[in-house]
């Protein structure tokens, strides 16, 4: 009997040493916040913010464009409330060229991490934020890269700008050289970077030495007023166009163990593809079928979109996810289960296929489909926001209410119209 309780003893060990916990990393830039409203009151401007941020839910935020220390005060109370704790390295005004100051400020949830460290890296024109925390749980730690590099100034020549971003880029690169093989690190917000053929850019991916930074969407060419990048464009909200916010993820974050970026998690709230050169609350707009007050909620508070992404801490070193294929197709359990607002579904292909993700509800209607596209082999997440999803054919879901759904995942091999493949389905509580 003292034999069965010490393994099963070890066991539970064993399970909490490896448990898994989910972070959600949002950036966003809060034009100036709270000042240059053109005289609308910043009272009226916050509870789109409030709005936003509650629908997001991050559990850590990277915002610039912050004015003085009482705006990263203020945002705190008005907007976010006691669920989040502030950090900054230097706050100061900015002037008439933006070229003196920090304005990044860096607010996180105290129930689920811990910071150790603020940092200022300096840097040309504005200074890098750094903040380093630890999971409370699983202990790993994240280092977070808050970033405002020089805007363009379009009435003038822009080659200068574009030699105070590579600077500031150069000094980020010299921070990040000095990091342990494989740290956890990711770099968050405003780059003002038009293409990935710029100089700036091209340092931050550069692989020649370490502490370089990844793209997880990976696209080349030139961002501004190009449709065929419609996908990653994050300004304006008015005229959605051109692709300045991002998070880019070290090489310790893709790799497996420790804490890890959740495939396909990176989103652009309220890009639809839908809306070039459009205002994102124009017409009907997927991310929030069913509250259109979102996109004017979107529109009001900032001329720029949030980011945000998922990782995952604690993850087990001798899972070899991201260097082997799976040994079988499989559909995982969503977590969290029950969720509110969103969870995360991840799956399993052990060869390329046609993949379908449907849910449906307890009568077996669908009502929604989160996958339908040729996947390659390998493990691969989406993420599930109920009042946002659009139901079968396009038509606009009703509200989606609390209880019981299924998620089916089917994968053919070849084409649609196989009929050998894989179909698994699993249960999941929504609650509201």
């Amino acid at each position: 009997m003292k034999m069965v309780l010490k393994t099963f003893l070890i066991f539970l060990f064993s399970c909490s040493l490896f448990a898994q916990e989910q972070i959600r990393v949002m950036g966003y830039n809060l034009l100036n916040y709270p000042n240059n409203r053109s005289g609308t009151n910043i009272t009226a401007i916050e509870p789109f913010y409030k709005k936003i941020i509650n629908t997001i839910n991050p559990d850590a935020l990277v915002v610039v464009e912050m004015v003085q220390q009482a705006g990263v005060n203020q945002f705190l109370t008005n907007v976010l409330g006691n669920d989040y704790s502030a950090a900054t390295v230097t706050i100061k005004g900015t002037n008439s060229s933006g070229d003196d100051g920090n304005n990044c400020a860096f607010y996180y949830k105290p129930s689920k991490l811990t910071l150790i460290e603020s940092k200022e890296i300096p840097a040309r024109t504005r200074v890098i934020s750094s903040f380093k925390v630890v999971h409370n749980t699983t202990k790993d730690t994240l280092i977070i890269l808050g970033v405002h590099l020089k805007a363009n100034v379009f009435n003038s020549d822009n080659v200068l700008n574009q030699e105070k971003r590579t600077d500031a880029v150069i000094s980020l690169r010299n921070e990040t050289v000095k990091y342990r093989a494989n740290a956890n690190f990711l770099v968050c917000g405003d780059f003002n970077i038009f293409s990935s053929n710029e100089k700036a850019f091209q340092k931050l991916i550069d692989k020649s030495t370490s502490g370089y930074a990844i793209d997880m969407l990976n696209v080349t060419g030139n961002w501004s007023a190009n449709p065929t990048f419609s996908s990653v464009s994050t300004y304006s909200a008015n005229k959605l166009d051109t692709r300045l916010d991002m998070i880019l993820i070290s090489q310790g974050l893709q790799d497996k163990g420790g804490v890890d970026y959740i495939n396909d998690s990176y989103k652009i709230f309220g890009n639809d593809n839908n809306h070039f050169s459009k205002a994102v609350n124009q017409g009907v707009n997927t991310w929030f079928l069913n509250d259109a007050s979102m996109g004017t909620a979107l529109v009001l508070a900032s001329d720029h979109l949030p980011i945000y992404a998922d990782f995952s801490f604690g993850v087990a070193t001798n899972i070899d996810r991201y260097n082997s294929l799976p040994e079988k197709f499989e559909l995982e359990q969503n977590y969290p289960n029950p969720f509110n607002p969103t969870t995360t579904i991840n799956y399993k292909l052990q060869s390329a296929s046609h993949v379908t993700l449907k849910v449906y509800d307890v009568l077996g209607r669908e009502v929604a489909t989160l996958v339908d596209e040729y996947k390659p082999a390998g493990n691969h997440s989406t993420l599930f926001m109920p009042r946002l999803e659009q139901g079968k054919a396009g038509a606009l879901s009703s509200s989606f209410s609390s209880g019981v759904y299924f998620y089916r995942l089917t994968a053919k091999n070849h084409s649609p119209s196989s009929q050998h493949g894989f179909a698994q389905t699993r249960k999941m509580l929504f609650l509201k």
